[in-house]
């Protein structure tokens, strides 16, 4: 059975090149933000394990698309029980040929039948005149043929793109190789598996084995981040007590102690978390997942809200009243903090919290002449498992044409919230090595789902320069 092949056709600068680089995440594919940086025809195979499962021809646009068609079209083409031969008596001719040079570079992988892609831009408008004859000579091969519509600069024209090309392909699909997710590359592969007998097979076998490493790797990452939080919870911090500090001073020491070893514990983490996706360690991350520092209040704006912060601290806090009113989003206008009594939580809510609010400083200690970290909030744990579960989604969803701006909803539902205040105000009031296999697990459920359940909501930001070619 003869493996799938794809040639990527289409006008200059429309996406086509982005298009393979996101489909085989390979990241040799050359794209630029002019016209014509694709000057020949060159195969991207797709490749697990060293076995190649599909491949994907980039193409330069098209050129003399109307010239091509007129000489095509008078040998008979269209009548043509064979119409590939003509194509190839064409590709014979004018191989040498200046005016069809990028004509003839499409069409040379076309000729051994594989199935075509045509790639347009559905945010410029559809026109005939201009796009009539290239549609016209790819349904003239009478090869299994897709369109995909990318929206460049938004959808303005789509429907008038769908609608201009649904007589000439078996298959229409909207897909924006700079905005796509793990899920929406499976889409497209679930396209291509229809366009041929033959192929179906392959590709589902494609779809299963990226199903399953995906699956594979988030459990790993599950236990990697279950492992993190228990780790930085287990910490021991400690000062030696000196009579000629002030009380602040030994707090701001244990502080910095503490913040030290929860960023190295992230860093080491999210390596780790690298790794299982096959990339290098040293990969360029986005911005807002670069930055490890958890007691910057940026940085906790960022992994947790303020709505959400005030749920956990009056969760963990015992501050029902002000838990009742977050949940209602404030409409109840301080009635059930006002009846139950002011938390934990009402206060976070109004003022934003302090480094020092994460940790809870224990008394001086004769025997020993220490100060010692009593325990660490709850709150560190929500911290910690949202700045990870940030990293998984931004590589689970990389491919080398996208490789930053995916953000994710890290918002949880009021009964994920309370279930995981509950589990992590265990962790936070336990000492070293007493954490229940029982909790354990259920911490790692939880994570675990939820790294899952991010992949429905992952979102994909366009970066700031959006190449077309």
């Amino acid at each position: 059975m003869s493996k799938p092949v794809f040639v990527v056709t289409g006008a200059p600068n429309k996406g086509k090149s982005t298009f393979v680089k996101a489909m085989t995440n390979d990241a040799s594919v050359v794209v630029g933000p002019h016209a014509r940086t694709t000057t020949s025809a060159v195969s991207y195979p797709f490749r697990i394990d060293g076995e190649t499962l599909f491949t994907l021809w980039d193409t330069p646009g098209f050129e003399n698309a109307a010239e091509m068609h007129e000489v095509v079209t008078g040998w008979g083409i269209r009548e043509s029980d064979h119409p590939i031969e003509v194509l190839r008596r064409f590709l014979e001719a004018y191989e040498s040929h200046e005016d069809f040079r990028y004509e003839v570079e499409i069409f040379k992988p076309i000729a051994n039948y594989a199935c075509i892609v045509y790639v347009a831009d559905c945010s410029r408008k559809f026109s005939e005149s201009e796009y009539l004859r290239e549609i016209d000579l790819i349904r003239l091969t009478r090869l299994p043929r897709i369109a995909i519509l990318n929206p460049i600069d938004g959808d303005r024209y789509l429907e008038s793109w769908k609608s201009g090309l649904t007589d000439y392909f078996n298959n229409i699909k909207v897909f924006n190789p700079h905005k796509t997710s793990f899920d929406e590359k499976l889409r497209i592969l679930g396209a291509f598996s229809h366009l041929n007998d033959e192929w179906e097979q392959p590709l589902n076998r494609v779809m299963e084995v990226l199903r399953s490493q995906r699956e594979k790797v988030l459990e790993e990452c599950a236990r990697i981040i279950r492992r993190t939080v228990l780790m930085i919870f287990d910490g021991e911090f400690a000062v030696a007590y000196d009579g000629t500090r002030d009380e602040e001073e030994h707090r701001e020491e244990l502080l910095t102690q503490v913040r030290r070893f929860v960023r190295q514990n992230l860093d080491a983490a999210q390596k780790d978390i690298t790794r299982r996706f096959g990339l290098s360690v040293d990969v360029d991350f986005a911005q807002e997942i670069r930055d490890n520092d958890l007691f910057d209040a940026t940085v906790r704006q960022k992994n947790l809200s303020v709505h959400q912060r005030a749920m956990v601290n009056a969760l963990v806090g015992g501050g029902i009243g002000a838990a009742l009113d977050t949940a209602a989003g404030g409409l109840t206008f301080g009635i059930f903090t006002a009846t139950l009594g002011l938390g934990g939580g009402a206060a976070a809510y109004v003022r934003d919290i302090s480094p020092m609010d994460l940790v809870k400083i224990g008394g001086f200690d004769p025997n020993e002449e220490k100060i010692r970290v009593e325990s660490l909030h709850a709150e560190l744990g929500f911290l910690i498992i949202n700045r990870l579960r940030q990293v998984v989604a931004v590589l689970y969803n990389r491919t080398a044409a996208n490789t930053e701006k995916v953000t994710i909803k890290k918002e949880l539902d009021p009964a994920s919230l309370y279930k995981m205040s509950s589990l992590l105000k265990k962790m936070a009031s336990s000492r070293r090595y007493r954490y229940s296999e029982k909790h354990k697990k259920e911490l790692l459920d939880f994570i675990h789902d939820k790294l899952k359940e991010d992949q429905s909501s992952v979102h994909v930001d366009l970066p700031d320069e959006n190449p077309g070619e």
